[in-house]
């Protein structure tokens, strides 16, 4: 059985992310593309909302003893053999981890235009996750 309390704390700080990102859904394109303060806040709150959901899976797979993924992505693999979450969620937060490892890795690189793309069509990707998470910890 997981710990709860580590998942719900986990949930929270996910939320908060989210919820600084949705503050600056209001701007366009154009204004994002010129606005580093906006993509710096865009970065960083992406980057810890998908390292939460990472952390809530590592947490999950340990305490259930479920071995020791090879990758990051592996980690939502497990969760979908195990039946924590549907196949459907296991392949978008594996690319959630790819582009999460983008903004670690090569933050000057990264294509602003896909993270504008990502930041407001996809967060609804983040709270699917969630719900399902909510759903097998019976939260």
């Amino acid at each position: 059985m997981v710990n709860q309390a580590v998942i719900i704390a986990k949930m929270d700080n996910i939320r908060r992310n989210l919820g600084r990102l949705k503050e600056k859904q209001g701007i366009t394109l154009e204004n994002f593309s010129k606005d580093r303060d906006a993509q710096d806040i865009v970065l960083l709150n992406l980057q810890a909302a998908i390292q939460g959901c990472i952390d809530i899976s590592s947490h999950i797979i340990s305490d259930n003893n479920w071995g020791v993924p090879g990758s990051l992505g592996g980690l939502f693999e497990t969760l979908y053999e195990e039946k924590v979450i549907s196949e459907q969620i296991c392949k978008i937060m594996r690319g959630m981890v790819g582009f999460r490892n983008l903004i670690v890795h090569e933050y000057a690189g990264v294509d602003m235009e896909k993270v504008y793309d990502i930041y407001i069509h996809r967060l609804g990707d983040i709270n699917s996750f969630l719900k399902e998470i909510i759903t097998y910890a019976k939260l």
